[in-house]
C-alpha cells in the first residue's frame, strides 16, 4: 500500500490510460464490426451465383453482334454490371432494345435474385446521347434507363 501512496499520480495516470483504452477498444468494435460485409443481404447466392465461367460466356454472347466493341461484367454481391462499349456508328435505341433482349440470357432464378445494371459507353466522346445507363430490379419486368 505504501507503493501505491508513494506513487499516487502514477497510478491515476495509469487508470486514465486503461480506461481511455477500454473504451478505445469498445468503441472500435462498435464501429467496425468484424464479418461478412452484405450481412445477410446475400442470403441464398450459392443457389444462383455466377461463376467466372458463366460470366466469360455472358459476356461473349453479348458481344457477338456488330456495333459492339468490348463488354465487361462485374458481379458485386447481388448487382450485375454489365459494360457495353458501343463503336461510334451504334444507335442508342438499338443498344436498349439489344440490352433488353440479352434478359433472356439469365435463368428465372437469377433474374429473381440479381438487379442488373447496363452501362452504354460509345467509343466516341462527340456522341450527345451517350453514356446511358439502364437498371432493373430484381421484382421488376423491364429495364429503367436514365434520360440525357
Amino acid at each position: 500500500m505504501e507503493v501505491i501512496k508513494n506513487n499516487k499520480g502514477i497510478f491515476i495516470f495509469l487508470g486514465i490510460i486503461l480506461i481511455f483504452l477500454i473504451i478505445l477498444i469498445v468503441g472500435i468494435k462498435a464501429f467496425f464490426p468484424s464479418g461478412n460485409t452484405y450481412g445477410d443481404r446475400l442470403k441464398g447466392i450459392s443457389k444462383v451465383k455466377l461463376s467466372t465461367k458463366d460470366i466469360k460466356s455472358l459476356e461473349k454472347e453479348i458481344s457477338d453482334r456488330s456495333k459492339i466493341k468490348d463488354v465487361s461484367i462485374n458481379v458485386e454481391g447481388r448487382l450485375i454490371n454489365i459494360v457495353i462499349t458501343t463503336e461510334e456508328s451504334a444507335d442508342l435505341d438499338d443498344m436498349k432494345d439489344y440490352c433488353t433482349e440479352k434478359l433472356d440470357l439469365f435463368d428465372e432464378d437469377e433474374l429473381k435474385y440479381y438487379d442488373i445494371q447496363f452501362y452504354l459507353v460509345n467509343e466516341s466522346d462527340e456522341k450527345e446521347h451517350f453514356p446511358a445507363i439502364g437498371y432493373r430490379h430484381k421484382t421488376s419486368d423491364s429495364i429503367t434507363w436514365s434520360k440525357n
